[in-house]
């Protein structure tokens, strides 16, 4: 329960198709007159008759706040997953939260159940029994279905009390699809006697069987009676019309609800049977069926066109953020005006660890620890802002007061969840529910596609590092300097401005790894390069020159006496820190910076200087006496 109202969590797959629209619509209506709120959980990949529990979009289950839902509903033949049903009915136990099936088989919970036996047996009877064919067939499902062999026994049952002797040839396997079906047709085609009734265990195989025979110039229903099974659209839309049996999404939703009240009532193992209506329609014989047809073919020419209108959005939306350079680039691709129509009923939640830069998330095992509030379109502000998993979505008490379903998707990309979109509609609109599996890849393609393209760049910068920066020193290496000189002479701003050049050399290195190890002697190096670079002017270019020689090239204007005053300086500060003496030699020497500079000439100029220091030191050293 969440502020006085009871939450049903409803499990369900592609919440566009149009009778679980239908069906969550009505539901919702029947839950919000008794005070209550309904969140959807949909996934919008096909998980299939094997299953794939694991599958990135199934963890869309995984959101479901145990602690606060009253009741749960999953809609099995629309998942199609055992073992992925099992694991939410087992958590649901867990919590104490009921679970209701809907069109599934499961111990210890309620059901609603549909007679699909009963509800066929009325289309064989109607065909065999009123129209009286001569050589009916029957179009299977696959061999291995129940529902196809349900079907099969009561297509045997019915022309067995009818007068006609069943055998194998009979029956065709158009595996519930149209392509098998087809090839099926083909095959009846090719018999010396072609069967004058064909009954299908579904609507698209009756579809294509009618489109197959109607090529050949066999004609339904004058030559050929054709029915289906399962009350689609397309069947009251085809030409013929499809005789068929249709589960009523009204009569379904309130058999849920009926079913939610005995459960919520402490009532358990509720069981309800809905029977599917049968729907004598052209194809059998019968007049056309008429089921507000003008109003379905206008919603799928509405859902067509905006579908046209919101490819290109997306598309343009999926590149802008895959582009973006920041967070913030990619927050304003998603709230600019252009956008905003598509993304203005959703709340955008993704996992912290895709940010973590120096890791590829796509391609190794990460800990998903946090998650944060990308983008909120109930808010007025675009702050990016850590996700409270209590809260379950920010301004959640808001927008259950509007009174609309809320409905989660995961955000998958290469076959990982990368966090969650959350949608809430303030209409019941077809065209809004079938935007959400585009609008939730974009937005997976969008964002892993940013993560990939940060994490690329990562590391190009880090390769790149390692070919022009030192290992040890991390200054630039004589190749990247040579380089990056070459930049300096190219950019006009410097032609006969001051370039002064300091060396460096390390003084006693022989001396430091003989008596405290090599360790102590690359500490030293890195040390200077570190107090090289940090007291050089910004635009400098510092590299390593030898084994314990660098030097700094300095365009612009710059005095060398204070920079190696500084350096000297910060030196014997670090000398204290690592409790043994580092000093330096220096150089410097300053000329005009143009097209004929000659970097040997003034390194072998500063170099000179260098030494001339190195020389004094070591008489200095010799005699005792302090370096100047």
């Amino acid at each position: 329960m969440i502020a006085g109202k009871k939450i049903i969590a409803l499990c369900t797959y592609r919440i566009y198709d149009s009778q679980v629209f239908s069906f969550t619509a009505e539901l919702n209506e029947l839950l919000k007159a008794a005070d209550s709120r309904l969140f959807i959980y949909a996934m919008n990949a096909e998980i299939g008759n094997v299953g794939n529990a694991h599958l990135a979009e199934a963890s869309v289950f995984d959101l479901i706040p145990y602690d606060k839902v009253d009741a749960i509903i999953i809609m099995d033949e629309k998942i199609k997953c055992r073992e992925l049903v099992e694991r939410i009915i087992d958590k649901a136990n867990s919590h104490e939260v009921p679970a209701i099936i809907v069109d599934g088989e499961y111990d210890n919970v309620s059901h609603v159940k549909f007679d699909y036996a009963k509800g066929f047996e009325a289309i064989v009877r109607h065909i065999i029994e009123f129209h009286k064919p001569k050589h009916p067939h029957f179009m299977a499902g696959k061999p291995d279905s129940e529902f196809s062999n349900e079907r099969l026994e009561v297509f045997k049952k019915v022309i067995e009390e009818n007068g006609f002797t069943f055998d194998n040839s009979m029956v065709s396997y158009g595996d519930f699809w149209s392509i098998p079906s087809r090839a099926a047709a083909k095959e009846l085609l090719k018999r010396d006697i072609v069967p004058d009734a064909v009954i299908c265990a579904n609507d698209i195989m009756a579809i294509n069987v009618c489109d197959v025979f109607s090529s050949h110039g066999i004609t339904t229903p004058d030559q050929v009676l054709i029915s289906g099974f399962d009350g689609l659209d397309e069947a009251f839309l085809s030409s013929p019309g499809i005789t068929t049996a249709i589960c009523d999404s009204a009569t379904l939703a309130n058999t849920v609800m009926k079913v939610i009240n005995g459960v919520l009532r402490g009532e358990k193992n509720i069981t309800e049977w809905i029977t599917p209506s049968f729907m004598a329609n052209e194809s059998c014989g019968c007049p056309r069926c008429q089921i507000n047809w003008m109003s379905t073919v206008q919603g799928f020419n509405n859902r067509f066109y905006h579908h046209q209108d919101d490819v290109y959005i997306m598309q343009d939306l999926t590149s802008n953020i895959m582009a973006s350079d920041t967070m913030a680039d990619c927050i304003w691709h998603l709230s600019n005006s252009v956008t905003n129509s598509i993304t203005n009923n959703m709340c955008l939640i993704v996992e912290d660890a895709c940010f973590n830069i120096e890791n590829n998330y796509f391609l190794e095992d990460m800990e998903k620890t946090t998650r944060s509030v990308i983008y909120n379109s109930y808010s007025d502000t675009d702050e990016i802002f850590p996700y409270n998993e209590e809260d379950i979505i920010p301004n959640l008490e808001d927008i259950m007061e509007r009174g609309y379903p809320i409905i989660f998707n995961v955000l998958e990309y290469m076959g990982k969840d990368i966090g969650f979109v959350c949608y809430s509609f303030n209409r019941y609109d077809l065209i809004d529910y079938s935007r959400t599996p585009s609008l939730t890849n974009c937005l997976g393609m969008g964002f892993g596609g940013y993560v990939t393209i940060r994490y690329q760049k990562y590391l190009r910068d880090k390769i790149q590092r390692m070919y022009q920066n030192d290992a040890l020193t991390g200054l630039y290496n004589r190749l990247a300097f040579l380089s990056k000189l070459e930049e300096l002479k190219d950019a006009p701003q410097n032609s006969g401005q001051k370039l002064t050049i300091i060396m460096t050399d390390l003084n006693g290195l022989k001396e430091i790894n003989d008596n405290l190890g090599h360790a102590a002697g690359d500490r030293a190096i890195a040390t200077v390069a570190k107090v090289l670079k940090a007291v050089c002017p910004k635009g400098s270019l510092c590299v390593r020159f030898g084994g314990d020689e660098m030097l700094a090239l300095v365009p612009g204007e710059c005095n060398s006496c204070d920079i190696i005053a500084k350096m000297e300086k910060k030196l014997k500060e670090e000398s204290e820190k690592l409790g043994y003496t580092v000093s330096s030699s220096y150089g410097a020497y300053s000329t005009i910076f143009d097209e004929f500079l000659d970097l040997d000439k003034i390194i072998a100029m500063a170099d000179e200087q260098m030494y001339k220091m190195k020389k004094r030191n070591k008489q200095n050293k010799k005699n005792n006496t302090p370096e100047n």
